[in-house]
């Protein structure tokens, strides 16, 4: 069985592209009580507001994807 450090490896030399997919069938395996259409819009609409209204600061792409990364295990 592949463990998840090495999955996570194996999945960063794809294209972006397929890595994209991979990210929305993986969020639709989590079924639909947890990520609805509705629940995703309501989501995205949320945080617009919170962006809109100055409430919180925007991030940067690099800022994004250091907060989606996990430590290495044993770190």
């Amino acid at each position: 069985m592949i463990t998840p450090h090495e999955l996570s490896a194996a999945l960063q030399e794809l294209p972006v592209a397929a890595r994209a997919q991979l990210a929305v069938e993986l969020i639709d395996s989590l079924g639909d009580e947890t990520w609805s259409d509705e629940a995703l819009a309501a989501l995205a609409d949320e945080r617009d507001a919170e962006l809109e209204s100055r409430s919180v600061d925007a991030m940067g792409y690099d800022q994004f994807v250091a907060g989606l990364r996990r430590p290495a295990e044993g770190a």
